[in-house]
């Protein structure tokens, strides 16, 4: 008898409203310009579940981010996941069955405890089994590999996946190497174990880590996002490359046989080698990192909610993350 699969029959995303545009980091007076911003990463702006005043008002030590939690001004993780939801049942134009589990993978949350999957529980009215599963930029991936052994198993027939990312509550806006980066964002998946049409069937995924490099990309308890860069570029494009081809490999495909291919939206100038180093063309790469930046594990499943009506049947589509840990994995998904 063969093992149940597992379907992502709706995605959706959110992105905050404050925008910061390259130009914000000439205001902030850290060294960088519009110019240098894009032309060493390709990102032209982000997004910010603070306000721009309230940011600056963090940088100068004028306020603290448990201030601006205290006076309402710090969208949650409930927030920014039940917008991202409503958005998945507009783009499917479909009201789903309640989940019988939900996954929240973020990099920011809101607790230690409670789980930050019951939080969006309780907002959406989910009477479900909620936990975390927390991979850094790599969460989607990983949560998406779980619930894919879930629904093979039989143990999980409806799987809700959310990605919510508030980078922007743990940089250092002092820190041009960073700050100009990362964005804030949502994205959420709900999958099941019903073939219908429209879907992406999850094919394949995997995942991997080299715990040796755990220093290299850190948000400790009591501080800010750091990262030693350019270790951590050259481990983006090799693994990205690394990931990429061992899924092809799996599944007996080729560059040819793949119609998308989405990648950690770290930057775009770093996505865009390991694209062309791994023989897809330019049209086949889609991103959203140019307008959004860094959104952490929300980037990925953001990018595929944002082109879910491009997909035509028989669309192969791989997802390669890379993330803190160090993390990394792939997801192969087609079109039914």
């Amino acid at each position: 008898m063969s093992r149940p699969q597992a379907f992502i029959h709706g995605m959706g995303h959110y992105h905050p409203n404050t925008v910061l545009n390259n130009d914000f980091f000439d205001e902030l007076d850290i060294g960088s310009d519009a110019q240098w911003v894009e032309d060493r990463t390709g990102i032209r702006s982000r997004r910010s579940v603070l306000t721009v005043s309230d940011l600056i008002a963090m940088k100068e030590q004028r306020t603290t981010l448990t201030e601006l939690r205290a006076q309402g001004r710090v969208q949650s993780i409930a927030d920014i996941a039940e917008l991202a939801w409503k958005n998945l049942q507009e783009n499917t134009k479909h009201s789903f069955a309640d989940p019988d589990l939900v996954i929240c993978g973020t990099s920011v949350p809101d607790y230690a405890i409670p789980a930050n999957a019951c939080t969006i529980s309780q907002r959406l009215g989910f009477p479900s089994a909620s936990f975390d599963a927390n991979s850094a930029c790599s969460s989607f991936v990983v949560n998406m590999h779980l619930a894919r052994g879930l629904v093979h198993s039989g143990l999980n027939q409806k799987i809700a996946i959310f990605n919510p990312e508030r980078y922007s509550l743990r940089i250092d806006f002092r820190d041009k190497n960073s700050c100009v980066l990362f964005g804030d964002g949502s994205a959420c998946s709900y999958l099941s174990h019903e073939p219908k049409p429209g879907s992406l069937k999850v094919v394949d995924t995997f995942i991997a880590s080299d715990p040796e490099g755990y220093e290299l990309v850190q948000i400790p308890d009591d501080g800010y996002f750091s990262q030693n860069g350019r270790a951590v570029q050259k481990f983006a494009i090799t693994r990205t490359i690394e990931a990429t081809r061992a899924i092809m490999d799996r599944n007996q495909l080729g560059p040819d046989d793949i119609h998308y291919f989405a990648g950690h939206q770290a930057n775009l100038r770093m996505i865009t080698s390991a694209t062309e180093r791994l023989g897809f063309d330019p049209d086949k790469h889609i991103f959203n990192v140019d307008e959004y930046g860094n959104q952490g594990a929300a980037g990925a499943p953001a990018v595929l909610s944002m082109n879910w009506n491009r997909f035509k049947t028989g669309d192969r589509i791989i997802v390669t993350v890379v993330g803190s840990g160090l993390t990394w994995g792939a997801a192969l998904l087609e079109k039914t």
